[in-house]
């Protein structure tokens, strides 16, 4: 059983202090960020949907064929360029593996939490927690209520920011494969209750209609894998810091 590093106070107290920085730096770019993606997309809206978002989406379809407006190309890039600079911003402030990956985690939640922010604040969208929205594009159109998205994103700002505090206070932070394909098999699940409606989201030609309208959201798959991440989280969380020595 590995137990807790014993430090002095003073370098524990030190490593906290630079890990709460490296966090402030990372909400900071994130929250800045997010102000950055939330005017993009007010552009976009501006020329799809005359500043109001509303389902369904422009589609167009021709012989069997998904017919993507080059402006979609380009933003499928720049979909894929976000998730690259919140990585890159967890790769340069995280200390380890493990650290990156959670700082990656708190910069992603934070820029998504902050994303609706922004918007509401900037043209008084949405309305509520239980609008729906286009969250990505890639590969799939992902949709859901507003809330699916922050309530992931709350729980990566949790999660990352216990694992950083713990970790700079000397617990071996073992975080084994299995854990993590735990979570991430959840995080896939969630991702196909993102995803389920996407036929008639993109309005697919076929023997029904397809309006482009949302369907109720697959709540049924949303929550148990939402939920079940949480609770293993918090177990496992829990195991590794009672195998920990108290702190000096």
């Amino acid at each position: 059983m590995e137990k807790r590093t014993f430090r002095p106070k003073s370098e524990i107290s030190n490593n906290i202090k630079d890990g709460f920085t490296r966090w402030i730096w990372a909400v900071i770019f994130s929250v800045a960020f997010a102000w950055v993606e939330s005017a993009v997309v007010v552009y976009l809206r501006k020329i799809y949907f005359d500043g109001v978002f509303k389902f369904p989406l422009v589609i167009v379809w021709e012989e069997g064929k998904h017919i993507i407006d080059p402006l979609i190309q380009i933003e499928f890039g720049r979909e894929i360029a976000t998730i690259i600079m919140l990585v890159a911003v967890g790769y340069v402030t995280g200390k380890s593996k493990l650290q990156r990956f959670c700082f990656f985690m708190i910069a992603f939640g934070i820029w998504d939490i902050f994303y609706y922010l922004w918007l509401y604040v900037m043209v008084g969208w949405p309305g509520s927690l239980l609008t729906w929205d286009l969250l990505f594009y890639v590969p799939l159109p992902w949709v859901g209520p507003v809330i699916t998205p922050v309530l992931i994103a709350v729980a990566m700002v949790g999660a990352g920011s216990l694992i950083i505090y713990y970790d700079e206070k000397g617990y071996v932070m073992r975080w084994r494969l299995y854990d993590m394909a735990i979570e991430l098999g959840c995080g896939l699940l969630i991702i196909v209750a993102f995803c389920w409606d996407w036929k008639n989201i993109l309005q697919v030609p076929g023997d029904i209609t397809r309006t482009g309208i949302p369907n109720p959201f697959a709540w049924w798959l949303y929550l148990p894998a939402y939920l079940f991440s949480i609770t293993y989280f918090a177990i496992r969380l829990k195991k590794i810091l009672s195998e920990g020595s108290s702190p000096t």
